[in-house]
């Protein structure tokens, strides 16, 4: 983030004083208990939002050499991004022509020079064009079909890549990030090193998992032992970037800077710097590192979360895979023993019909912002990018 920017939210955060009033949103909302347990619903957003509106698919970083692949799922479609030769991207439908098997199994591989079918090892080139059906002896020549890989639309920009699992049509990255490209780009994404990522699947629905990261209102009182002592649960700016949005939260050590000159502030040691990329993911800035959440619905009440950790350089010694697996550590026991069983719970209750609506506040902006972009979304029936 550019010091400017670090500068313009410092003051922010002091001209809204103690009590924090000026940082609330401008209205609360009511939002119906449906838009987390009606399926039909639920159908909705996963087209609109996972196949037909471009999605991100992982950072650069996780896929730094030729033949890296990087797999993920968009509304049930696998689909396998290729580092190819030139150092471009192409995304590819991860189901074999011959048999449908999937192609690539791990999250992060590397097939090398080719991508080989595990079921009866049909190869690919890199950019899909079918290679080989090895020992069939010409079984397949009066087949007339071409069964190269299906292709879909991919971009690589500011260390991102972005992919429409729908359909070739081009992607915009600047218009999907609408304006968080100016932080994002400064964060130099594609320079950081992917440490590790591990997959969880939680029993809620998939805005449940953003929701919990919306608001600092809770940590006071769900976080009393563990995150309340070094944050401020009562300090969250929050911006919105087009559908997007970022949420800043605190800690304590925060008043240090206003007592510094204006070329010495900085947010970021004091700071985690949440970017809600609608609809999957959110990148969290911290001290020394980048989290990344990647979501996958699997129904209306079933969500898998990939959660990954970022390093400035390469994890190459044991002490240091210890200290990034200590941190993903915590951020996992934090979440899983604290948050997600709330959420598992808060999303029994709806389904059984105990209450019919929930209530978001002033003080919890960033929900407003989250849930009007995916009812926008769903009622136009297209994101618009």
């Amino acid at each position: 983030m550019r010091h400017e920017r670090q500068v313009e939210i410092l003051d922010r955060i002091e001209a809204a004083g103690p009590r924090r009033v000026g940082l609330f949103g401008d209205e609360s909302m009511v939002n119906p208990a449906s838009v987390y347990t009606d399926p039909v619903r639920f159908a909705e957003e996963r087209r609109v939002l996972f196949r037909e509106g471009p999605v991100l698919a992982g950072l650069s970083c996780e896929i730094p050499n030729p033949g890296d692949v990087l797999t993920a799922t968009f509304d049930g479609l696998p689909i396998a991004v290729v580092r190819q030769a030139n150092r471009s991207v192409a995304a590819l439908v991860n189901t074999c022509r011959h048999r449908g098997a999937p192609l690539v199994t791990e999250r992060v591989a590397s097939c090398g020079a080719r991508l080989t079918c595990p079921y009866h090892a049909w190869t690919y080139e890199l950019d899909g064009k079918l290679a080989a059906r090895p020992m069939s002896d010409g079984a397949f020549d009066d087949v007339d079909l071409e069964c190269n890989l299906h292709r879909v639309a991919v971009t690589e920009k500011y260390g991102m890549i972005f992919v429409r699992a729908g359909g070739p049509a081009p992607i915009d990255v600047d218009a999907v990030l609408g304006g968080a490209e100016d932080d994002l780009g400064a964060f130099d994404l594609g320079a950081w090193h992917h440490v590790e990522s591990r997959v969880n699947t939680w029993n809620f629905n998939w805005k449940f998992l953003l929701d919990t990261f919306c608001e600092s209102y809770h940590i006071r009182w769900l976080h009393k032992e563990s995150l309340a002592p070094t944050f401020l649960s009562d300090c969250t700016v929050v911006e919105s970037f087009g559908r997007n949005f970022n949420s800043i939260g605190l800690r304590k050590s925060v008043v240090e800077e206003f007592t510094k000159p204006v070329d010495e502030r900085s947010i970021l040691p004091h700071s985690t710097i949440q970017y809600f990329l609608v609809p999957n993911t959110l990148l969290v800035h911290q001290i020394d590192h980048v989290e990344m959440w990647r979501l996958e619905p699997v129904d209306v009440h079933t969500t898998i979360a990939t959660t990954s950790i970022f390093a400035p350089e390469p994890a190459v010694t044991e002490k240091a895979q210890r200290y990034w697996a200590k941190n993903h550590d915590l951020l996992l026991q934090v979440t899983g023993t604290e948050d997600f069983p709330v959420m598992a719970a808060v999303q029994r209750s709806l389904e059984a019909g105990a209450i019919s609506e929930l209530v978001y506040g002033r003080v919890e902006p960033a929900l407003t912002l989250f849930h009007r972009s995916v009812t926008a979304a769903v009622e136009a029936g297209t994101t618009g990018l």
